[in-house]
């Protein structure tokens, strides 16, 4: 099933016209229907057509899982993708897009945060807690993995392992970073992924902000 099946399969259940999902999501009609008859490939608009249509995020995006995580149909309001929250329909928490410079503060410091106004939300997996957050993807440090705009989910709760995609503070360069952490003999290394970059040893006083727990990406 293409997106634009999805599309249509995710506005069917609902039971909306293209004109009424457009008018929850906050675009046209048009714009549906060029997603439905396939001459649009992408929407940045993906997920808030999901929560409207009360079908799984991940599913409409990329056809992985489920269609519907369980619980009782429902639709949402685009207006209704504020603060973080559990929708009704999926019990899915939305997580906070924040800026880089604020994930050192996430989420225990939350008044010495830069803004107080999320820059957009992004659907958090069902093992992750609920304190959450999300970044967008800069640079080209971490691909071919992650891509330059990718969103990525970034759980404090979890226990960073070897392996693990993890969201840094370095205080001595007062800079937060991205790169997968890697355990050798008891001490702890920032790895690239994109062989360009070397291998940091991670300094004494860094502090590991949150596990990256899942990636999603939006097209313009």
């Amino acid at each position: 099933m293409t997106l634009k099946d999805r599309i249509r399969t995710a506005r069917e259940y609902a039971g909306f016209t293209q004109k009424e999902l457009a008018d929850r999501v906050d675009i046209s009609q048009t714009a549906i229907h060029k997603l439905e008859c396939g001459r649009s490939r992408s929407s940045r608009r993906t997920v808030a057509i999901a929560l409207a249509c009360g079908v799984n995020p991940i599913w409409l995006e990329t056809g992985e899982g489920d269609m519907i995580l369980g619980g009782s149909r429902g639709a949402h309001q685009a207006s209704d993708i504020g603060a973080p929250y559990y929708t009704g329909a999926m019990d899915f928490l939305q997580a906070p897009v924040i800026s880089w410079g604020d994930a050192k503060f996430w989420p225990d410091d939350k008044e010495s945060m830069e803004t107080d106004t999320p820059l957009g939300h992004a659907p958090v997996p069902h093992f992750a807690s609920n304190r959450s957050f999300a970044l967008k993807v800069q640079g080209d440090s971490m691909s071919t993995e992650f891509s330059e705009g990718d969103i990525i989910v970034v759980d404090p709760e979890m226990e960073p392992k070897n392996n693990h995609y993890v969201v840094v503070f370095l205080p001595m360069e007062n800079d937060v970073t991205f790169k997968q952490l890697a355990v050798d003999g008891g001490r702890r290394y920032l790895k690239p992924v994109n062989p360009r970059y070397p291998i940091m040893p991670m300094e004494e006083a860094a502090k590991i902000c949150g596990v990256v727990v899942s990636k999603y990406k939006e097209y313009e």
